[in-house]
């Protein structure tokens, strides 16, 4: 049964350290590198660049 405890304690330590984590890298200014911004998720709020069309010969 200690085997048990043990594992729920670690389950809801690494849950609580990744929520801590979680909340504390949202609190970072926005301020980031050119390689933290290639990571990210493409931001839907920026302009839409116009597709190229190429002329059919």
């Amino acid at each position: 049964m200690e085997v048990f405890a043990v594992t729920i304690f670690m389950s809801l330590a690494f849950a609580v350290l990744f929520a801590v984590l979680f909340f504390a890298e949202r609190s970072q200014s926005r301020d980031r590198s050119l390689e933290q911004d290639a990571l990210l998720p493409l931001d839907d709020s920026a302009p839409a660049a116009a597709p190229h069309k190429t002329p059919h010969s």
